[in-house]
């Protein structure tokens, strides 16, 4: 019988020999793996300002060797205000999340402080202050988390520079080793460093400054900066880079990054990586992506701390609101795939710089539809027939052209028109030829001639354009006017509130004009399980995690969903039924939540990542910036007027009687009873979007651009109907379902004979 280890005194010292290799393996495997960082350092050179439009390889000939070579992206520099100054973009890359240095609206970037000399190191002056502001702010960012963390795993820094020291400095605002600029890095200075960060400053002011204009308007002076300086900014830029990376040792890792673009108009920076070789800088080909944006060629500049620290082999104590930045296949020369990332900058910079106008014009457009269709109605309600006819057709025309302006924008994209002369104008016209043709397409057919034919085309055109667009990666609402900007970095993939709202409007009264052919025949179990087919399909492709990933999309539609089949159901709305459907939205929205959360964290969507702050009790911060930016948008007077006309023009034009003795809504109600369900889901979607997403007023401004069009199309219709009619007044229903504001009984005799005439 073998003996135990307690019964053998040899066990006793082999046990000791044992606990003694193993504690020395554990003591000396955090030095063995900071002994290989020693010798192969991150080195993180920010350069404010930096653009792959002004890399070519006569200026920047570094540069350009290294894009050939590496990996490269551009970068959405968002930070917590819409403009980013070097300080700002240095403070997001220290806290892993979206920073900022206070300072008034309209003033001019701030250098950062000159670090304090604290033996080899330095101390960033005010760093507290600066700590606590951001730790305050909407993002909570927590500045200094990048040098915190390597400090906590025994790793050292270096920044060279101010602004590189803002970057590198840890909780307390300290850097391990400073120099005062680039100049001054050297291969010795390097040893033993894990993490260098280098500020690159050339190009800082290379574009022009902003001016305050008296009314608070902000205009260029393009005249600021020649040709000439500019050249020569970058080559010093390109020269100091050269001299930079002779100093790498190898097997280091190199990172290139647009930190910033503290003046000019708001655009997207570059990021280059590789690793220094025997022969300089090299890596693999390839374009940069993130979990952030998944979108190859693009990443965030929060993404820079994550990969860093997962560069260095380290992982921060809280979580970044960045992802590791990853490897995408590129074209296979440089040439073109910088000149991808210069086009995807210029549709972004004329979408961003298009967006205000757009929407200027959209509004404006709108309300001069409604005033427009006010008068008709109104002036030619009776007598003048030949030119009431007339009036009606275009009323109905130009109102299917008005709610089909939203998925021309989306179709525009499928045009390369950022690479035109004029890429302002060349996205204007692509937007309306669209438009032209999504109208031609719903006046064309012989569904033309029925009550809600052209508005379900339109409808269905703007439900069909937006789903298969999310079933294939959202590109359509990439640099649209109505999806989402890079530059603005509110979204990078999935479904954009404004887009919600545009989607979710397009299909459920697309549901209602199936649903209305379907009761016609006698088919309305059919049209319910149609409209509940479609609109569960709606809601996945809207919620599922790495598709639309639309949080409030999903809880604002599921009510508007229930409401419009309940109403084509022909069962009565109740506030139970209404309690029922929230309740049910509250579920799958958990539901969807728990699923993406058991995925790995650089893989979660903000599903997942909200799942997470809920459990560790750090979701009211969210909550409270969500809300903060909602009840913001109220502020925006252009899209709240557009509502309130809307609005008003629905319920006080449309549904007042006139001289035709009933109102043009109430009119069309009779002829297509569905489609008081489809405006009603609308109208519900609508106002729980408003309180469920921080594009707030947007929402309901959105979804009643594509509902209150599509309404006065179907009304005109009905008018029309009237002095084609030898009878002077519809007096059934087509539909006998009762709804919430007029139930009644139905004629099926004058039903069957309406519909053989007219449908």
């Amino acid at each position: 019988m073998a003996p135990s280890p307690g019964a053998d005194p040899r066990w006793g010292g082999r046990l000791g020999t044992l606990l003694i290799a193993l504690a020395a393996l554990l003591c000396t495997a955090p030095t063995s793996a900071l002994a290989e960082t020693e010798t192969s350092p991150v080195v993180l050179v920010g350069v404010p300002g930096l653009l792959w439009e002004d890399v070519t390889p006569e200026r920047t000939p570094t540069l350009w060797a290294l894009a050939g070579d590496g990996a490269v992206g551009n970068v959405s520099i968002r930070t917590a205000t819409s403009r980013t100054c070097p300080v700002d973009g240095w403070l997001s890359v220290s806290a892993g999340q979206r920073a900022s240095a206070e300072r008034a609206r309209f003033t001019t970037c701030e250098s950062a402080p000159e670090p304090l000399s604290d033996g080899s190191g330095a101390v960033v002056p005010g760093h507290s202050d600066l700590v606590a502001a951001n730790r305050d702010s909407p993002f909570a960012a927590p500045v200094g988390l990048l040098g915190q963390t390597v400090r906590d795993h025994g790793g050292s820094t270096l920044a060279a520079g101010p602004g590189a020291a803002l970057g590198a400095a840890d909780a307390s605002g300290r850097v391990d080793h400073y120099l005062e600029s680039a100049r001054e890095v050297t291969p010795e200075r390097l040893d033993g460093v894990s993490l260098a960060v280098v500020d690159l400053p050339q190009l800082a002011h290379l574009y022009p400054a902003p001016v305050t204009m008296e009314d608070g308007r902000e205009e260029m002076r393009p005249e600021d900066v020649s040709e000439e300086a500019r050249a020569e900014a970058l080559e010093s830029l390109d020269s100091r880079l050269t001299a930079l990376t002779s100093a790498l040792p190898t097997g280091a890792s190199l990172m290139v990054v647009g930190v910033s673009m503290d003046a000019g108009p708001s655009r997207l920076t570059a990021a280059v990586t590789g690793h220094m070789t025997e022969h300089g800088p090299a890596g693999p080909s390839a374009y940069l992506v993130s979990e952030s944006t998944r979108r190859p060629g693009l990443v965030a500049l929060t993404d820079t701390t994550e990969t860093v620290l997962q560069a260095l082999g380290m992982r921060p104590e809280e979580p970044t609101g960045g992802r590791v930045w990853r490897l995408s296949e590129r074209p296979a020369t440089t040439e073109t795939s910088l000149e991808r990332l210069v086009d995807f900058n210029t549709a972004a910079v004329v979408v961003g710089a298009a967006i205000p106008g757009f929407f200027s014009g959209l509004v404006a457009l709108q309300l001069l539809i409604y005033a427009a269709a006010a008068y008709a109605l109104h002036r030619y309600s009776d007598g003048q027939r030949g030119k009431r006819a007339l009036v009606l057709s275009l009323t109905r025309t130009v109102a299917l052209a008005g709610a089909a302006f939203p998925v021309a924008s989306y179709l525009a994209n499928l045009v390369p028109w950022w690479s035109a002369p004029l890429p302002s104008l060349a996205l204007l016209l692509s937007v309306l030829v669209v438009d032209a043709l999504v109208v031609t397409a719903a006046m064309a057919g012989p569904w033309r001639h029925s009550a809600l034919g052209p508005m379900t085309v339109v409808a269905g055109a703007t439900t069909l354009v937006l789903f298969l667009d999310l079933c294939s990666g959202a590109h359509l609402q990439m640099n649209s006017p109505t999806g989402y900007s890079p530059i603005v970095g509110g979204r990078f993939h999935g479904i954009g509130n404004i887009a919600f709202a545009t989607f979710a409007t397009g299909m459920l009264m697309a549901v209602t004009g199936i649903a209305h052919t379907l009761i016609v025949r006698g088919r309305r179990r059919a049209a319910v399980a149609t409209a509940l087919a479609i609109g569960v399909a709606s809601v996945l492709v809207i919620g599922w995690p790495g598709l639309g990933t639309d949080f409030g999309g999903v809880v604002a539609l599921i009510p508007g969903l229930a409401v419009t089949s309940m109403m084509i159901a022909g069962v009565r709305v109740t506030v139970p039924r209404l309690a029922i459907a929230g309740i049910t939205a509250v579920m799958v929205i958990t539901l969807l939540s728990w699923v993406d959360h058991q995925r790995p964290a650089a893989e979660r969507s903000h599903f997942g990542v909200f799942a997470d702050q809920v459990l560790h009790g750090e979701a009211g911060t969210v909550l409270a910036r969500k809300l903060g930016a909602m009840l913001g948008t109220l502020g925006n007077w252009q899209l709240t007027l557009l509502s309130a006309g809307a609005l008003v023009f629905l319920f006080v034009v449309l549904n007042r009687p006139t001289k035709w003795r009933i109102g043009a809504l109430q009119r069309a109600y009779e002829y297509a009873p569905t489609l008081r369900a489809g405006l009603t889901g609308s109208l519900v979607t609508a106002l729980v979007g408003f309180a469920a997403n921080d594009s707030g007023v947007a929402i309901p401004a959105l979804a009643l651009t594509v509902a209150v069009p599509l309404t006065l199309s179907v009304c005109v219709w009905a008018l029309q109907q009237r002095d084609q009619s030898a009878e002077p007044e519809p007096t059934t229903r087509t539909d006998p379902s009762p709804t919430p504001s007029a139930p009644r009984k139905a004629n099926h005799t004058g039903t069957g004979m309406r519909h053989s005439r007219h449908e």
